[in-house]
């Protein structure tokens, strides 16, 4: 609020409150206060800083979680209400000695109590303590147009057009008394703008309403703004949060179309093994790499061997890894899929939230999303032979998932001696596993653990309910009893 909109509250508030008496003060949160006198309810709202008076109902003021405030100043009668000319300041002057200053310097305003010139109590708390009280005499004449702050920009632009910085200081004083005296008789506007609602002395395009009286143009332009700016606030917030999902699905995205087309591209197990049946007998035993011409001549392939394998026996071990590479490309277009979907589906969801133009209705979908959003789980999950495989995702959740995500009649696995994931077999039913199921799992194990880079990797297996956590053990670390161990090759069945 600007000066005049200031000393014209004053005014008003000299008329309505004048002999009666303060019966209660209390605060309803940090930043709002209530002023109570007979039959009159002031709100006064600190949002961002500034001051906002509403007119709230008596009958519906808060009952509960109210803390008093200004405690001598209760049942004191108002002697005075104070304007400070060219000021952004008023004071209610109380019976015995009691004083309220209302100190509205923009984002730094705040209530000061204080008692025959003693301070007492600041509303908010946290603001500056005026500790000194005194009666100000402000002279903006003296001073140029652009030093008067207390000014809004539509009063320095009329001024400025008056010539004021020509003037003589009593020119001045004559031309500012005059601008006053008309802004006070003027009738206030409540206009709706593209980003706030604004209290104005002339009529905007999308005027909501006009008033004579200060306190009540106040009380609804304060509903009106603090609605407008939570509404953003709330609007603003979630649009970001949900332009962070979409980022991060539009990264998981690229990274699973980069995957792919890595798959498409490169040559395949499948391929490999094909091109050593077909050139077999150029290559010896004791090779550790062979290059061959592709079957079209387009490009050359570098294989890989095994020296201590025959020929035959590495194009062997190739068709193996093709099964399960056929797996893997499969999977991979699954998956980006799957996250193309959900990134559509965020769009969609941002487009929607998007023209929501209602607080009540805002806030409503936000604590939906809140409700549904999902629980982070400390392990990830496959499935092998039909059993489902969990996977602890680092040390405190291999802890978690033992803890809170497994049953006594599951089997449990880890790489021997090397730090890695705990894995689960999950079996409530407490079923027999097949030999083979175990050792696919096994190799999962192995291939979360630092024994993935291994040609061959000890995994050691049991009962989960062989398995507890020794007091005071560090994240991820367990006694076992009763363990067995097998010699896998570390691999990913997780496709």
């Amino acid at each position: 609020m600007n000066a005049f909109l200031i000393e014209r509250l004053a005014i008003e508030l000299r008329i309505l409150l004048g002999g009666k008496r303060l019966d209660e003060a209390f605060t309803t949160s940090q930043f709002d206060t209530h002023l109570v006198f007979e039959d009159l309810a002031i709100k006064i709202s600190f949002f961002q800083g500034q001051a906002y008076f509403q007119l709230p109902d008596l009958l519906k003021l808060q009952k509960k979680n109210r803390l008093q405030s200004f405690k001598t100043a209760k049942g004191n009668k108002v002697i005075d209400v104070i304007s400070y000319p060219y000021d952004r300041r008023f004071d209610i002057l109380l019976e015995h000695g009691d004083i309220l200053a209302f100190y509205l310097f923009g984002k730094f305003g705040q209530i000061t109590h204080y008692c025959n010139n003693l301070w007492q109590e600041t509303f908010p708390s946290k603001s500056s303590k005026i500790e000194v009280y005194e009666k100000t005499i402000n002279q903006p004449w003296e001073r140029s147009l652009n030093e008067l702050k207390f000014l809004s920009k539509e009063d320095k632009e009329l001024l400025y057009n008056c010539n004021f910085d020509d003037k003589t200081i009593k020119e001045r004083e004559k031309l500012l008394d005059k601008h006053k005296s008309n802004v006070l008789k003027k009738r206030l506007y409540v206009n709706k703008n593209p980003q706030k609602y604004t209290l104005d002395y002339e009529q905007g395009e999308n005027s909501i309403a006009y008033f004579d009286s200060v306190l009540d143009a106040l009380d609804q332009y304060a509903r009106l703004y603090i609605a407008h700016q939570v509404y953003n606030q709330t609007k603003n917030a979630h649009i970001g949060q949900l332009l962070k999902e979409l980022l991060v699905l539009e990264k998981k995205l690229g990274a699973a179309e980069k995957r792919l087309s890595e798959l498409n591209r490169a040559s395949t197990y499948k391929e490999k093994a094909d091109l050593l049946m077909a050139n077999m007998w150029q290559i010896h035993r004791g090779t550790k790499t062979v290059k061959l011409k592709s079957f079209y001549g387009e490009k050359e392939v570098e294989i890989k061997l095994q020296e201590s394998l025959t020929p035959q026996a590495n194009a062997e071990r190739y068709y193996t890894k093709a099964k399960n590479e056929s797996k893997q490309r499969a999977f991979a277009h699954k998956n980006k899929e799957d996250i193309r979907i959900l990134y559509n589906e965020k769009k969609l969801e941002m487009l929607a939230f998007e023209q929501i133009d209602s607080l009540k209705v805002l806030r409503k979908e936000v604590e939906i999303k809140v409700a549904k959003k999902d629980v982070r789980l400390p392990y990830k999950t496959t499935v092998v032979d039909g059993f489902e495989i969990r996977i602890g995702k680092g040390a405190k959740d291999n802890d978690e998932l033992l803890r809170r995500y497994t049953t006594k009649t599951d089997i449990w696995l880890h790489a021997k001696n090397v730090s890695g994931s705990h894995v689960i077999i999950r079996n409530p039913g407490d079923s027999k596993i097949p030999q083979t199921t175990l050792e696919k799992v096994a190799s999962i194990a192995a291939f979360y653990s630092k024994a993935k880079s291994e040609g061959l990797a000890a995994v050691i297996f049991t009962s989960r309910k062989y398995i507890r956590k020794p007091k005071g053990a560090t994240p991820g670390l367990v006694k076992v009893e009763k363990e067995e161990v097998m010699l896998v090759e570390p691999r990913n069945y997780s496709y």
